[in-house]
């Protein structure tokens, strides 16, 4: 039984460190203003990522596509932007603004969508709180489990002496 208490406190010790670091990152990236995420660009890509909003802004004109999520991605020496359409699909633009390409995957954004607290203010607190339990529960996981194996080290050193 002592062994199978060891194993749960180490296993629980370590998974807990990226559990934690895993929903600091996804509040952050859910609540951006946390970073000081204006929408100002700053950083040694300022002019790529300025190019990137062009080409979104003229594949959106038609108001298909979702500002929500954007992401750039490198394609051939070129950056190119990765967007959501409102059907879900996944849709790669050139900066000139021409559909490179298009992968349909309603699953995949679906399941991106509840990620990042994109289906409705509901989704979002909910994605929140659970984030900020996760980080209460790890923290003080982590902290009671330091402070285990900090009393069974004494309990050793004390028995080693006696």
């Amino acid at each position: 039984m002592k062994k199978t208490r060891d194993l749960h406190l180490w296993i629980g010790l370590i998974c807990s460190v990226f559990l934690l670091l895993e929903a600091v990152t996804g509040l952050l990236l859910t609540e951006r203003w946390l970073m000081g995420m204006g929408g100002h660009s700053h950083g040694g890509h300022e002019h790529a990522q300025l190019n990137m909003i062009d080409a979104v802004k003229k594949a959106s004109e038609s108001g298909a596509f979702s500002m929500d999520e954007v992401g750039v991605v490198m394609n051939h020496g070129m950056y190119m932007v990765r967007l959501n359409d409102k059907d879900g699909t996944l849709v790669t633009i050139a900066p000139d603004g021409t559909v490179v390409k298009k992968e349909v995957n309603k699953f995949a954004s679906f399941v991106r969508a509840i990620h990042v607290g994109k289906l409705g203010l509901w989704n979002r607190l909910m994605i929140d709180a659970a984030a900020i339990s996760i980080i209460i529960l790890t923290g003080t996981g982590i902290y009671l489990s330091v402070k285990i194996l900090r009393a069974q080290a004494k309990a050793k050193q004390r028995k080693s002496v006696a």
